[in-house]
């Protein structure tokens, strides 16, 4: 996965907002690459397999370091496709029994904590693979960010630093009526992008379910 530095977005907006410091600058460039991600789904990668272990439903998704998790965009148990599926509609699936407590090769996918997975039913056996393609976003305490962003999206991640920047009141760069502009010019690149993202997803009706439970 390769990475680029916050400062190298730099020159694409210091050079449109006098008196910028450099630090407040990368500062705007940082916020608008973590929304960006969050909002488009575009940063995608390939986890590390989880081997899972008998009668453990739960497990902690393991994200590279300096990013975190946005959503699970697909799975699979053993390769198999596993369906994601809220709490509500897992309660009347299994709506004889608690479903919490079913034992079985897993066939769902459910997310109670923003951090965790869980599959129902929960493993029977051990030993089995479990494997996520997530969608990530840097950090807050991050330094770097996907180059991809950087190499395809430069001017759309200064879109959203400039709006941050124009829009900050007492400063001599303030600027209500730019902010607004390119706040309007950030929010209809994000829309492109994931209307992109999203045709490109072999299963992206897989991705809008997650989006529910959230």
């Amino acid at each position: 996965m390769s990475t680029v530095s916050y400062e190298e977005f730099l020159p694409e907006v210091v050079q449109f907002v006098p008196d910028v410091p450099e630090l407040v600058a990368t500062n705007a460039i940082k916020h608008a690459c973590i929304e960006f991600c969050e909002r488009t789904r575009y940063w995608q990668e390939d986890l590390d397999t989880e081997i899972v272990a008998a009668g453990v439903a739960s497990y902690e998704v393991d994200v590279p370091t300096d990013t975190k998790l946005v959503d699970v965009v697909e799975s699979w148990y053993n390769d198999v496709l596993l369906i994601p599926k809220s709490t509500e509609e897992l309660t009347r699936i299994y709506r004889f029994t608690d479903w919490r407590t079913v034992k079985a090769a897993p066939t769902y996918i459910s997310r109670m904590i923003p951090t965790e997975v869980m599959l129902i039913p929960m493993p029977d056996t051990s030993g089995g693979e479990l494997k996520i393609r997530a969608a990530l976003a840097p950090t807050r305490s991050s330094t770097t960010v996907y180059q991809p962003i950087y190499e395809e999206f430069l001017e759309y991640i200064a879109y959203g630093a400039r709006a941050r920047l124009y829009n900050s009141p007492k400063q001599p760069y303030f600027d209500k009526p730019s902010a607004m502009e390119f706040e309007k010019k950030f929010r209809a690149a994000i829309s492109e992008v994931r209307t992109r993202v999203n045709k490109g997803l072999s299963r992206s009706a897989v991705q809008v379910e997650f989006t529910r439970f959230v």
